[in-house]
């Protein structure tokens, strides 16, 4: 049943699209999330989520997997949504964490030209939105490693160096400086 609803609902949407005069996503292989909001405007994505998927259930089901500061699966998911944000066509993927035996989901939009997150453990389910999402690659002080992460914003300009200082900072003006940010995920480089 859920899947008829998905497909359904997939079938709707490129179908609005098309109305809308968007060209067709790159792939129909993925979920279609849908942005949908309550009367009070907090996202409404997460009511039937549940935490119990494997990981093979979730790639399956067109999820971008991760634990820790791992890929597991859902690459071409990812790819997917990348490539279709780059070329300002509307798309949508589910981020799925395994971190710490605690399983949580990021929903993830490029809705008419801005990106948007939505956590599955945050209170706050308002609609935020942000001009870029960005790769930023650069070495946390102390660390033997090179790392990354991935984040939106809306400072193209915003650098690793300066994600890191908003983490470690207790200086309260310089985190203020500061461009807003949100981390979607991060990790070492091999």
């Amino acid at each position: 049943m859920r899947k008829i609803s998905v497909l359904l609902l997939s079938c709707l949407l490129m179908l609005l699209a098309g109305c809308l005069g968007q060209e067709e996503p790159l792939s129909n292989e993925y979920i279609v999330l849908p942005f949908n909001f309550d009367g009070e405007g907090n996202y409404t994505g997460f009511t039937t989520v549940t935490l119990n998927y494997t990981i093979e259930q979730a790639i399956e089901n067109g999820f971008y997997v991760r634990s820790g500061a791992g890929e597991l699966g859902g690459n071409k998911a990812w790819q997917n949504f990348i490539e279709n944000s780059s070329n300002n066509i509307n798309s949508s993927i589910r981020i799925m964490h395994n971190f710490d035996d605690t399983v949580y989901f990021l929903d993830l939009f490029y809705v008419d030209g801005s990106f948007r997150v939505f956590h599955s453990l945050s209170d706050d389910l308002t609609d935020h939105k942000f001009d870029y999402i960005l790769e930023l690659d650069g070495r946390v002080p102390n660390s033997q490693v090179d790392s990354y992460f991935v984040v939106l914003t809306d400072d193209s300009g915003l650098s690793f160096d300066n994600v890191v200082r908003a983490m470690i900072s207790s200086n309260l003006n310089e985190i203020a400086s500061i461009s807003q940010f949100r981390i979607l995920f991060g990790g070492a480089r091999n």
